[in-house]
């Protein structure tokens, strides 16, 4: 068995953030345990990030439809996120862990809230 969260079958990341920054901090790895292509663009899904300089955070994401360079469409974890305040915005708006456990326990019971039913059901 895998124990990589990147490697749970169904789940869904993305390594955010703009590579040309020299500052790590301004990396962002989000992942969710849940299959966004199940799920329609605009759907809201909490997800657990870790930033570039090794924090964690539980908070949530509206899910947004892309268009990959072979014109396949696909529901990426987050909408569109253009400028660092938009990534800020989504740290401030979760609650930071300190160690990967405490904020994989934090998702898990994120993802349980009634709020989360609609996207547990279909992806389940």
């Amino acid at each position: 068995m895998n124990n990589s969260l990147l490697q749970q079958k169904d789940c869904t990341w993305a390594f955010l953030g703009d590579e040309r920054e020299l500052k790590e901090a301004k990396r962002y790895l989000f992942w969710t345990s849940l299959d966004t292509s199940k799920v329609d663009p605009g759907a809201k899904i909490p997800v657990l990030i870790q930033t570039g300089d090794g924090k964690y955070y539980v908070s949530e994401t509206t899910t947004g439809g892309r268009t990959d360079g072979k014109g396949i469409k696909y529901v990426a974890v987050s909408g569109h996120l253009y400028k660092n305040e938009e990534y800020e915005d989504i740290l401030k708006a979760g609650k930071e862990y300190f160690t990967l456990k405490e904020a994989y326990d934090a998702y898990v019971k994120a993802l349980a809230k009634d709020e989360y039913k609609g996207v547990r059901e279909k992806c389940s």
